[in-house]
């Protein structure tokens, strides 16, 4: 299949996704990392992609040692997900109470070398919410 043939076939799969339609999530295991990657890649564990999406799943302790898990997302056309899609994804690999985060880096942090999309799974919820207010 030409290269051309595989990014229309990745927009037909793509449209449907865009519906709803992303069928079953596949599970590739990853024990050493991405072949060939470096730094953060080689901490992915598994990968699962589904019509639409690819996450690369990366489960890590932070600096007190609770547990995190890394979520790098893309498409095949590097679509940038919708909220929606970005919350379902979440629910479906983590659960649907799980707290996750996006984070926008200082700038001398910034690691901007393919279009994904980063998402933080955390074992506790945040000490705030959309849904707790207190006056000021």
């Amino acid at each position: 299949m030409s290269n051309r043939q595989q990014r229309l076939a990745a927009r037909s799969f793509e449209r449907k996704g865009l519906k709803g339609d992303w069928g079953l999530w596949r599970v590739t295991n990853l024990p050493d990392g991405i072949p060939g990657g470096n730094g953060w890649c080689k901490e992915v564990r598994h990968a699962q992609a589904n019509n639409l999406y690819v996450v690369l799943i990366r489960p890590f302790l932070d600096e007190k040692g609770n547990p995190v898990v890394h979520l790098a997302i893309r498409t095949a056309s590097n679509l940038e997900p919708p909220w929606r899609d970005m919350q379902r994804i979440k629910n479906e690999i983590c659960g649907e109470e799980a707290t996750a985060i996006q984070v926008m880096p200082p700038l001398s942090e910034l690691v901007d070398e393919a279009d994904m999309y980063h998402m933080w799974v955390l074992d506790d919820r945040l000490p705030f919410t959309l849904a707790y207010r207190r006056a000021a």
